[in-house]
């Protein structure tokens, strides 16, 4: 979008695009950073559930890599719903987890409605003691 990135912001920002890059490939990498470079605000969004990841060809046999458990959290709570917890327990306001998350704030909203429903709780307070009290933050 071309709009400079709070500083705030930046740290999780350069571990995500380092994450990116260290999953991809640097080759790989490039080329889809430069496909979503060249795609429109609309097209972004359009293509945002879509997988657009180039397939790669091993050059070399991989070795089997050991299966990853699926992480799993008290309550049923959800990997983004965790996020949103932590992000509450931090004292952001809905505005602010909307903007850090790149989500609506109606999202954050309707991720709170159902966290709260989740762990019995009726407010932000009550939210970030579960957080503490679960070693979620």
């Amino acid at each position: 979008m071309g709009a400079p990135i709070p500083p705030v912001y930046r740290v999780d920002y350069e571990r995500a695009v380092t994450s990116a890059r260290d999953q991809l490939g640097d080759r790989a990498f490039a080329t889809t950073w430069a496909e979503g470079r060249a795609m429109t605000p609309d097209q972004a969004l359009a293509a945002k559930g879509q997988t657009m990841l180039p397939q790669q060809v091993p050059t070399e046999p991989s070795s089997p890599q050991p299966a990853k458990s699926a992480i799993t959290y008290p309550d049923g709570l959800t990997t983004r719903e965790v996020e949103v917890l932590r992000l509450v327990a931090q004292g952001l306001t809905d505005a602010h987890i909307a903007e850090h998350l790149i989500i609506s704030p109606r999202t954050v909203n309707t991720h709170l409605t159902s966290i709260y429903s989740k762990i019995q709780v009726s407010s932000r307070s009550g939210a970030t003691r579960y957080a503490i009290e679960h070693k979620l933050v």
